[in-house]
């Protein structure tokens, strides 16, 4: 991965985390916030280890999350 696509992939890693925690708090559940925080604070510590595929460096929204959003939104 070339070093500004990595940075990129980065900043968007940045701003997919910086937001689902905030949504987490909002709905008060810090359990799950803390759970993002830590799955985000492993990816960055380790991305750039081995030679990844851009989709090995993917951060995914849990499942029950995406539902309970979708629920939320629609409420």
């Amino acid at each position: 991965m070339a070093v500004n696509t990595k940075q990129k992939r980065i900043d968007i890693a940045t701003c997919w985390a910086t937001n689902r925690i905030s949504v987490m708090d909002n709905l008060e559940r810090y359990e799950d916030s803390y759970a993002i925080a830590e799955e985000f604070r492993e990816w960055i510590l380790h991305i750039g280890e081995k030679n990844e595929s851009l989709r090995d460096s993917f951060l995914n929204l849990p499942k029950e999350l995406k539902e309970l959003l979708d629920q939320k939104v629609n409420d």
